[in-house]
C-alpha cells in the first residue's frame, strides 16, 4: 500500500493525466506511435518489442484520458486494455491466421472504447481549450488505426483483398506477410480517410471496397461535425461569459 508521500508525489501526474491536458499527452504519445515508432519496427526485433512496449503506454494514457468519468467506463476501458495486449503477446507465443485475427479484434475493440471515451470529453460542455482541439486530432488519427485494424483483418483472412503493390505469392513468413501489410495498411488507411486516394494501394474483394467507402465518408463527416460542434461549444461560453 502506498504511503501518504507517495500518493502526494505522483498526485500532479495523475492530475495531469485526468485532466483536458491529458488530451494533448494522448495526442503526443499516439502521434509517436503511428509516425515514429511504428515505421522503424521489424518483426522479431527489439525495435518490434519497444513498439509494443510504447504501445501499451499509449493503451495507459487512453485509460487515464477516461479515469475521471464514469466507473464502469474506465473499468471497461482497463479490461479491454489487458485484452488487447493479450492478444498483442498472442503471435510470440503461437504465430498463425487466429492468433493474429484475436490480436487484431482485440486491440480494435479497445482503440473503439477508448476512441468513443475521447470524444465524449471533446464534445462535452465547457469553455473550448486547446487541449480538447488537440483531442479531437487524437481522435481523428485514433479513426486511421481504427480501420487499418478492420482493413487488416480482412487482409489476414484473405491477402487477395487488396493490391498492396507488390506480390506476396511464395512468402512463407507470416509475420513479415503481416507486419509488410499492416504498414502499408495503415498507410492506406490515412489516405483514405484524407480522401487523397493515391491509387498506389487498390482494395479489391467487396468487403475491402465498402469499407474504404465507409472511411471516406467517416472522415468527411467528422470534420464537419466536429468542427460544428467545437464552434458551438465556443459561442455559447462566451455568451455566458
Amino acid at each position: 500500500m502506498s504511503s501518504p508521500a507517495e500518493t502526494h508525489r505522483y498526485r500532479p501526474i495523475r492530475r495531469l493525466l485526468t485532466s483536458d491536458a491529458g488530451l494533448t499527452a494522448f495526442l503526443i504519445s499516439l502521434f509517436l506511435l503511428i509516425f515514429v515508432f511504428y515505421p522503424l519496427s521489424e518483426p522479431g526485433t527489439l525495435r518490434q518489442y519497444l513498439l509494443d512496449a510504447f504501445a501499451v503506454l499509449v493503451m495507459i494514457s487512453g485509460v487515464y484520458a477516461v479515469s475521471d468519468r464514469n466507473r464502469l467506463v474506465f473499468w471497461g476501458v482497463v479490461a479491454l486494455a489487458v485484452l488487447s495486449f493479450g492478444g498483442q503477446l498472442l503471435p510470440y507465443a503461437r504465430l498463425d491466421h487466429a492468433s493474429l485475427l484475436l490480436n487484431n479484434v482485440s486491440t480494435m475493440l479497445f482503440l473503439i472504447a477508448v476512441t468513443g471515451a475521447v470524444l465524449y470529453r471533446v464534445l462535452r460542455k465547457g469553455p473550448i481549450t486547446a487541449h480538447r482541439i488537440q483531442g479531437a486530432v487524437a481522435v481523428y488519427l485514433m479513426l486511421g488505426m481504427i480501420w487499418a485494424m478492420a482493413y487488416s483483418l480482412v487482409y489476414i483472412s484473405d491477402p487477395s483483398s487488396f493490391d498492396l503493390g507488390h506480390s506476396i505469392e511464395g512468402m512463407e513468413d507470416l509475420a513479415g506477410i503481416t507486419t509488410t501489410g499492416m504498414s502499408q495498411l495503415i498507410y492506406f488507411s490515412f489516405v483514405t480517410l484524407t480522401t487523397l486516394g493515391y491509387g498506389d494501394i487498390a482494395p479489391k474483394s467487396e468487403l475491402a471496397h465498402n469499407l474504404a467507402i465507409l472511411q471516406a465518408l467517416t472522415g468527411q463527416i467528422y470534420l464537419v461535425v466536429i468542427m460544428a460542434r467545437l464552434v458551438s461549444l465556443a459561442v455559447t461560453a462566451r455568451d455566458r461569459e
